[in-house]
């Protein structure tokens, strides 16, 4: 219950509470001056006695009837307790037809103690679930029986010295009894109002309003003559909310549970992104959840109560519908209790839309009788589309592979070269995808080695394809010198012409004289080579003016030149070497140049290349993000 609601009723009933106990406090002045006839307080006693024993009953019924689903302690002792109060209270009302009545009004008071201590007795322990053997109610109930039978003796025994109005003779034991029943309902609305207050039911607070009816009732009765009319009034009004603790114990509160689970359960069925769906015995849909609905095309409310297979048709591998004979093979399935599983097969919707579903359908049985169908059903529609993707990807990484090892077998390298004797070149290239967009090339003259680097932007297919026309156009300009920014102009042309505006090429191109020892260099827009001085050990940057190929139609390229002594070597290398995108880092030259200070010069090129690499490695914390190349050329 929302706490608006329970703290609505709590002072809507403590207002009915402060009225009773303000009316309790004026009948103690005026009811015992008001005159009140002998036949019509009889009249009123037997019928108020009447509707008590009509509630007593009604509670014992309800225990018995409700412990076997609870197994309360709590419902079953209170069920009892009322079979024994109803048994007295009914003794009584028997009795007050007879002529004297003289057994009567022991009765009564005997089953208003009863009530009292019971109920105080109850509410001062917490319930508990009792195991399930057999007998217990009887039990329970004929113990209440028995103690009915042993009070309702003593009384038949004592009734002799009793009084013919049953309370002038021991006017004080009288009081005394209502008296402390009185106390003993005060008492238990103590416990029960402790208990509401720790969040029990809403019941404990109408138990609440009884056991306070219920004192101000005995305390009225206690004081007899014409109070004794207001305190029945006050025991019936208590008797009626104790009605309305039962009702909202046993009816309301297992509706509204009731509710709740099954708004629950309809909101996991939904969240499931699978469609659910009963049917019963006869092939109808009885509940549905909306994604269910979705794929059969129709209203979950408006499909209630109607045959599935009047809105809906399973079709066939090849798209017919189903025939009934493969229908009843599946009821037949069904009703020997096996569960069939389809992964996928074509449904065909209410609105003729057909869509590939796989479901289970797991029947419902009860005695060995199939009673119901239960549902589930799965759209393979986004499985399908994965799978198509899936295949297209496998296609797509096959044609990939292919163009790798394409581009692979296009760049050459320093093992299978025919390189002269009087230089040791060795490269290694490590494309971030499948292709790179870098490249490399050697060209071999009479008297001198020609060797590039380039880096085309982007990555991917579009660069490995640019990088396949660039390799093709070296291959063809060999025949024009071996002057480096004569090979950067030509490029320059084709690029500008050829390209998409957005792609350039960055390019460092040199070129080693065996009779000179000169090694020329241009630049166009890429990294300074590494010049290392083996006499000096230092590393040297070789810059050359430049811009990118492919951004002019004519570029005025210049060469350089510097001399290498024995042991000196040249390290061509692209951006991804040294750049660390979106981190601040010293000058790339630097960074390279304290790499190589780390590295045993001494070994051959393609120890020292690998050796280097695996500090750039470090460098980049074995994360690649760009294409990486190294070519290194040494003069031996």
């Amino acid at each position: 219950m929302k706490e608006y609601e329970r703290y609505r009723l709590v002072r809507l009933h403590s207002a009915m509470a402060v009225l009773a106990a303000g009316m309790f406090g004026l009948l103690l002045f005026v009811a015992g001056r008001l005159p009140v006839s002998p036949g019509f307080y009889h009249s009123i006693h037997l019928a108020l006695g009447l509707a008590v024993v009509v509630v007593c009953w009604l509670v014992a019924v309800q225990g018995w009837s409700v412990f076997p689903h609870t197994l309360s302690m709590e419902r079953l002792m209170m069920g009892a307790l009322f079979f024994s109060s109803g048994l007295l209270f009914s003794l009584h009302v028997v009795l007050s037809f007879a002529s004297d009545g003289v057994e009567a009004s022991p009765f009564s008071l005997s089953a208003r103690l009863t009530l009292a201590w019971g109920l105080l007795f109850l509410f001062s322990r917490r319930d508990e679930v009792m195991e399930r053997r057999s007998g217990q109610r009887w039990q329970a109930f004929f113990a209440a029986f028995a103690y009915a039978a042993v009070v309702g003796l003593f009384i038949h025994w004592v009734a002799p010295l009793w009084p013919g109005d049953g309370t002038s003779r021991w006017p004080l034991w009288w009081k005394a009894g209502e008296g402390i029943a009185g106390l003993l309902d005060a008492g238990a609305a103590l416990l029960v109002w402790r208990r509401w207050r720790q969040g029990s039911s809403r019941s404990f607070l109408y138990w609440l309003l009884a056991l306070w009816w219920f004192a101000l009732g005995q305390w009225l009765l206690m004081l007899g003559g014409g109070h004794a009319l207001w305190g029945q009034l006050y025991e019936m009004a208590g008797f009626l909310y104790v009605v309305r603790a039962m009702y909202v114990e046993t009816v309301e509160k297992p509706y509204v549970e009731l509710k709740q689970h099954k708004q629950q359960l309809e909101m996991m069925a939904n969240a499931l992104g699978e469609g659910l769906m009963m049917l019963n015995r006869d092939g109808r849909i009885v509940w549905m959840n909306p994604e269910a609905g979705r794929l059969l095309g129709l209203d979950p409310e408006e499909a209630k109560g109607k045959p599935l297979f009047s809105f809906v048709s399973l079709a066939g591998p090849d798209g017919s519908a189903w025939d009934w004979k493969r229908l009843r093979r599946v009821v037949k399935q069904l009703k020997s209790g096996e569960v069939i599983r389809v992964e996928e097969e074509p449904f065909r919707r209410h609105d003729g839309v057909c869509l590939p579903v796989g479901y289970t359908l797991a029947p419902v049985m009860e005695n060995g009788a199939l009673t119901g169908l239960v549902a589930v059903l799965r759209d393979m529609t986004e499985k399908k589309e994965k799978e198509r993707l899936e295949r297209e990807r496998e296609q797509l990484d096959f044609e990939l592979l292919l163009a790798a090892n394409m581009q692979r077998a296009l760049l050459q390298t320093s093992s299978k070269a025919d390189l002269p004797s009087y230089v040791d070149i060795s490269v290694l290239s490590v494309p971030a995808r499948v292709l790179s967009g870098d490249f490399y090339h050697f060209a071999v003259h009479q008297t001198s080695v020609s060797a590039c680097i380039a880096d085309v932007s982007g990555k991917g297919i579009p660069a490995a394809m640019l990088m396949t026309l660039m390799k093709f156009i070296l291959d063809r300009t060999v025949h024009y010198g071996t002057q480096p920014h004569v090979y950067l102009d030509l490029l320059n042309r084709f690029a500008y012409d050829y390209t998409e505006p957005s792609m350039f090429v960055t390019m460092f191109v040199g070129n080693y004289n065996e009779k000179t020892h000169t090694f020329s260099y241009a630049c166009a827009g890429h990294e300074p080579a590494l010049w290392y001085r083996a006499k000096t050990k230092q590393c040297v940057p070789l810059h050359a003016k430049g811009c990118a190929l492919g951004l002019f139609p004519q570029f005025s390229f210049e060469t350089k030149s510097v001399v290498l002594e024995p042991g000196d070597f040249v390290l061509l290398y692209t951006d991804g070497v040294t750049e660390k995108r979106g981190e601040e880092a010293d000058d790339d030259f630097s960074v390279l140049a304290a790499m190589v200070a780390r590295v045993n010069l001494d070994q051959p090129a393609p120890e020292i290349v690998r050796e280097l690499y695996e500090h750039i490695q470090a460098y980049h914390q074995y994360e690649q993000k760009d294409d990486q190349t190294l070519l290194l050329l040494r003069r031996r």
